[in-house]
């Protein structure tokens, strides 16, 4: 029983810190300096920020490293 509950809790720990991955993203606004975050979704990071990054770039807008 114990084998299994530490087994759980090591699968816990492995997906909470994949959720942790999602980072905000800065863009920046080259022309007028203006700054925007596209944010992180914990449930679905990549679709939603993905088409906010691709959307600013797009228009304009470049990554803030």
């Amino acid at each position: 029983m114990t084998a299994r509950v530490l087994a759980y809790l090591a699968l816990l720990a492995t997906c909470l810190s994949l959720l942790g991955c999602a980072t905000d993203v800065e863009l920046v606004n080259p022309r007028t300096g203006e700054t925007t975050i596209c944010p992180a979704h914990p449930g679905n990071p990549w679709s939603q920020q993905q088409a906010c990054i691709g959307d600013h770039i797009a228009h304009g807008w470049a990554r803030q490293d």
